[in-house]
C-alpha cells in the first residue's frame, strides 16, 4: 500500500467510528493482510529492515504463484501522524540506546482504533533488534495472521448465508458462517458444496464427513488419500472423466496440528488441480476435526479458482470460515456445575455459565 492510499484511507476513518470502553475510536483503515511499519529511514534501509522484511513479507507457502505473506508499507516516525494511526496492522520499532537496555516485542489491540493490531519491538541497538526478530519473528507473523482472522470471522456473522448455514447445521451439527454471496449449494450424502463462481475470483467451501474408526485417521496420508477419493467422486471438471485432485509433485501439500476453539484440528495446506482435463487449479486449506459426540470426522475445506489474479485475500479470507465452524461438543456444551451439601443430607446444585 502505497502512502498516499494510506492517507486516502487514513481519512475515511474520521467518517467511521466505535466505542470502546467508553471512550470514541475510529474503526481501522487499510486492506487486509497490509502492515504498516514505523520505523526510521536508516534501519528501515539496512539490516533491521531486512530482518523486519524476511518474516513479513516471505512467500506465502503452497499458492501456484509468489505473494508475501503481507503487504508492506513504511514510514519514519515523524510521518506517524494521526490519520495514519487507525491502519489495522502496525509494527513500531524504536531503536534508542538510551531508551532501552535491552530488546522487547509487545503485542497490543485496540490502541487508537477498532479492531487494530500493534506490535512493538524495541531495542538499544541494531544487533539486539535483529535478534528479537529472529528469536520472535513467527509469533509476530501468527499474531497479525490471526488478528485478520479474527475480524474476518466477525465480518462473517453479519454477512452470512443462512440457508446454507441451516443445511450444514441439519447435514453435520456444525455451526459455520459461510458468506452471503457464495450461494450455489450442491449436496449429497454426508457432502456439502457451495460456490460463487460468478466472479472472476471463484470461491469454494466443501464439507464432507465418515465415521471415525481408525486412530490413525488424523495422518497427512490418511487425509489427502481420502480428499482425493471424495473430490474424484463429488467434483467433476468439464470433461469426462476428468475430476479434482492434489497436487503433490511441485509444490507437496503441508500439514500441521493446530488449534481451534481450544481442541485438536489437522489443517491441510496445498494446491487442487484438474486431472485427465483442463488445466485448472489453486490453492486450498482444510480442517479436519473429530465430532466427539457421534464418533464422525468432518473435513471442512475452501479453496479458490482465480487465473491471472491474486489470491492471497480470497483464500486467507475464506479460511476464516473453517474458523468460525462449532461442531456438536462445542455448540452443546454445558455449563460448569458446582455441587454443595446443605443442612440435612441434601444437595444443592448453582450453574455457573463458562
Amino acid at each position: 500500500m502505497k502512502r498516499n492510499a494510506i492517507c486516502f484511507f487514513g481519512l475515511l476513518a474520521m467518517l467511521v467510528s466505535c466505542v470502546d470502553s467508553g471512550r470514541v475510536m475510529p474503526s481501522v483503515t487499510g486492506t487486509s493482510y497490509e502492515v504498516l511499519v514505523v520505523m526510521e529511514n536508516k534501519y528501515w534501509k539496512g539490516a533491521e529492515g531486512d530482518s523486519i522484511r524476511a518474516y513479513m513479507a516471505a512467500d506465502m507457502g503452497q499458492m501456484p504463484q509468489v505473494e508475501p505473506m503481507f503487504t508492506i508499507s513504511q514510514v519514519n516516525k515523524a510521518e506517524f501522524s494521526n490519520i495514519l494511526k487507525p491502519v489495522r496492522n502496525i509494527i513500531l520499532a524504536e531503536i534508542d540506546s538510551a531508551g532501552y537496555t535491552q530488546a522487547k516485542v509487545a503485542y497490543m489491540k485496540n490502541t487508537w482504533a477498532k479492531p487494530q493490531a500493534v506490535v512493538r519491538i524495541t531495542a538499544p541497538d541494531g544487533a539486539s533488534f535483529r535478534e528479537a526478530l529472529g528469536l520472535y519473528g513467527k509469533n509476530i507473523v501468527r499474531y497479525f495472521v490471526q488478528s485478520e482472522i479474527e475480524r474476518q470471522v466477525a465480518f462473517y456473522k453479519g454477512y452470512t448465508n443462512h440457508a446454507a448455514q441451516k443445511k450444514v447445521l441439519e447435514m453435520f451439527g456444525v455451526e459455520m458462517n459461510i458468506p452471503n454471496d457464495v450461494a450455489r449449494m450442491t449436496t449429497d450424502t454426508d457432502f456439502f458444496w457451495i460456490t460463487d463462481d460468478r466472479t472472476s475470483v471463484r470461491r469454494d467451501i466443501i464439507v464432507y464427513s465418515y465415521p471415525y474408526t481408525d486412530p490413525n485417521t488424523f495422518t497427512k496420508e490418511f487425509l489427502l488419500a481420502k480428499r482425493d477419493t471424495v473430490m474424484k467422486y463429488h467434483v467433476p471438471g468439464e470433461f469426462e472423466g476428468s475430476y479434482m485432485g492434489t497436487e503433490y509433485k511441485h509444490i507437496p501439500p503441508v500439514f500441521n496440528e493446530i488449534s481451534v476453539n481450544g481442541n485438536y484440528c489437522a489443517e491441510i495446506r496445498g494446491l487442487w488441480k484438474m486431472l485427465n482435463g483442463s488445466a485448472m487449479g489453486g490453492p486450498f486449506v482444510s480442517h479436519t476435526r473429530l465430532d466427539e459426540i457421534n464418533q464422525r470426522v468432518i473435513t471442512m475445506e475452501v479453496f479458490v479458482f482465480a487465473p491471472g489474479e491474486k489470491k492471497r485475500n480470497p483464500l486467507r479470507q475464506l479460511e476464516a470460515v473453517l474458523y468460525s465452524a462449532r461442531l456438536p461438543q462445542e455448540i452443546n456444551e454445558l455449563p460448569e456445575v458446582s455441587v454443595k451439601a446443605t443442612s440435612g443430607d441434601s444437595l444443592q446444585t448453582t450453574q455457573s455459565g463458562k
